[in-house]
């Protein structure tokens, strides 16, 4: 082998190897309002890329009221959760939970009782806020803190009151029609 022909089989590896590594984001589903079921890696951490996270997406209209709540099927789980407006193409890019990634905008994060701290085993973890970014598509990002545990997955359900359009559509339908009848009896 020619030393031409080893700097190409290693130039080849290495991009394998950084392929290898671009993991696109896995979802384990889509939010909308009720409960949802899923699990996260044993010890999966806040702080790490997010190839062990558990991600969910989400959309909500601009000024929704959005609240969602982490609740822990095993006393051991300590679960981590954050929201991001817009998603990735790769899961390094979610690289901790208290940061903006490259180009989503960080909105929230939440550890069980107390925010960011490293207490909570076996405690929910909730953040609510207000949709004043826009109308893509959210990401939520649920991974373990600390259970002791080792490996493993570990169970969790959502609770989620996340406003779809059809909400809102029929809000304003319920108004124009009150309206509409005040204006009947005034004539």
């Amino acid at each position: 082998m020619t030393a031409k022909h080893a700097l190409l089989a290693a130039a080849l590896a290495f991009a394998g190897t950084q392929a290898a590594l671009a993991a696109a984001p896995s979802y384990d589903g889509h939010l909308t309002s009720g409960s949802f079921a899923g699990t996260v890696a044993a010890e999966s951490g806040p702080w790490s890329d997010g190839a062990n996270w558990s991600l969910w997406t989400f959309n909500a209209d601009f000024l929704a009221e959005v609240s969602i709540t982490v609740t822990p099927t095993n006393a051991d789980l300590d679960p981590y959760i954050a929201v991001w407006y817009g998603t990735e193409s790769d899961t390094a890019n979610y690289f901790d939970m208290g940061s903006d990634a490259l180009s989503s905008l960080f909105i929230a994060g939440a550890d069980g009782l107390n925010p960011w701290s490293a207490d909570g085993a076996g405690e929910p973890a909730a953040l609510s806020f207000t949709n004043t970014y826009g109308s893509g598509p959210f990401v939520l990002a649920i991974a373990d803190y600390a259970d002791g545990l080792g490996s493993g997955q570990l169970a969790y359900t959502i609770a989620a009151s996340v406003p779809e359009p059809e909400t809102y559509a029929m809000f304003l339908a319920g108004l124009g029609l009150s309206a509409a009848l005040r204006l009947r009896r005034r004539t």
